[in-house]
């Protein structure tokens, strides 16, 4: 698809490492893991103890309109905290352009109820033998719950919160794909932007699923790790030890402009974007869209940022997908992957491995893939371990994969006028 360039000028995000993305690059390069013991609610008789949980995180810091809180969820506040960062980053002043042509496009999760307000409700539908009835639910339990309860968890009202905000005016849209749902974003407001709706999009997602009921869902599906007593060792991209995931929590946000929009405000441009594809399979198709939108072939990649869930099969599949695309150019690519330093953000995860990439590129290094120590020998890949990886980079790829078949991939290169 041709169009108009769209290019980076912003980045926002919040996660276990900390507030903003220096934190985060710091952890990743020093390979240092940000995944701890479960302290927000009692983890006692759970098989999950640890996760990439944010400490000390105030929203009230990220939002002027204090009643507000009152109908954010966490997932909502993450969101508007990594919102408010990536302006801040792009220097963007909404007042002085037309919020007309900005908007927001972003990742979003089915949101966990929390167990306290769900507790109101069902205690007010139980029978008098202590049995809960739909119908007494319906009729008595929801009168119990705070009027505007369900504002908290609606999945739209994540991008609606960042628009409200930051007063754009512009496109607004939500995704509900899992682990794709980040890249997605990118490349679905690189689209808005491409074809002239917009010249500025916040493009991102958020995810908290550090609850007893998002954490209780995960484990019903059996892929996520029990390796409590090691919690900085405990996740394990594509070692042939990894036992599953490590839950984490956070938000990402890119500021995408028009490049013609960001060279006359005089803004700080980390990359354009140059191509991406989805697909509902495993087969490397949206890899092969991303490159040909791109007009790379495997060879013109520097590095790969993978997905790295540390579930055996999907590491596996995606390994051998890369593989086959990559590893028969005239040389091996590097590939790394950054969840063993946040834990799996599930929607918000390839929106902070996006950004981990987009500062390898400008910083020329690559991080590692923490903990790997044993590769899976299924997962034959020219893997950054031990140290980071000095590379004169000048384009890369991030590969994200949902849960079933979603598949997605973004191709970003250095600016060039």
């Amino acid at each position: 698809m041709s169009g108009r360039r769209v290019v980076i000028t912003g980045i926002g995000t919040v996660s276990a490492c900390g507030l903003g993305y220096e934190p985060l690059w710091q952890a990743a390069v020093k390979g240092e893991s940000a995944i701890r013991p479960l302290s927000e609610f009692s983890t006692n008789g759970s098989p999950v103890r640890v996760g990439g949980e944010i400490p000390d995180f105030e929203a009230a810091d990220f939002v002027k309109e204090r009643k507000s809180l009152k109908v954010m969820s966490r997932d909502i506040r993450l969101a508007v905290a990594a919102s408010t960062l990536a302006v801040r980053d792009a220097g963007l002043v909404v007042e002085s352009m037309d919020a007309t042509r900005a908007g927001v496009t972003l990742g979003a999760p089915l949101i966990n109820n929390e167990l306290d307000e769900l507790g109101l409700g069902i205690r007010g539908a139980l029978d008098s033998e202590k049995r809960f009835q739909i119908k007494r639910f319906g009729r008595e339990g929801i009168r119990a719950l705070y009027p505007l309860w369900l504002l908290k968890y609606l999945p739209n009202m994540p991008a609606c919160h960042i628009s409200m905000t930051h007063r754009l005016k512009g496109p607004n849209n939500t995704l509900m794909t899992s682990s794709t749902g980040g890249l997605q974003a990118i490349g679905e407001a690189f689209r808005t932007i491409q074809r002239d709706d917009a010249d500025v999009m916040l493009a991102g997602a958020t995810d908290s699923k550090l609850n007893p009921v998002g954490l209780a869902r995960l484990h019903l599906l059996g892929i996520l790790s029990t390796n409590g007593h090691e919690p900085r060792r405990a996740y394990r991209p594509f070692d042939r030890r990894r036992d599953g995931m490590v839950v984490g929590e956070g938000a990402g946000i890119f500021v995408l402009e028009e490049q013609g929009h960001a060279s006359r405000r005089g803004a700080r441009i980390y990359g354009e974007i140059l191509g991406y594809g989805t697909n509902f399979n495993r087969e490397g198709q949206s890899v092969k869209k991303a490159l040909e939108e791109a007009g790379r072939g495997a060879d013109e990649i520097d590095f790969v940022h993978a997905h790295g869930s540390g579930v055996r099969e999907e590491d596996i599949s995606e390994a051998k997908l890369i593989a086959g695309i990559f590893q028969n150019s005239s040389r091996r690519v590097p590939v790394t992957a950054t969840k063993s330093v946040t834990g799996h953000l599930i929607d918000a995860s390839g929106m902070t491995e996006a950004s981990l990439a987009l500062l390898a590129l400008d910083r020329n290094l690559i991080p590692p893939v923490v903990n790997l120590e044993e590769p899976d020998p299924e997962c034959d890949l020219n893997f950054v371990t031990g140290a980071p990886r000095p590379v004169a980079a000048r384009t890369f790829l991030v590969h994200g994969m949902g849960l079933g078949e979603q598949s997605a991939a973004v191709v970003v290169g250095r600016h060039e006028k």
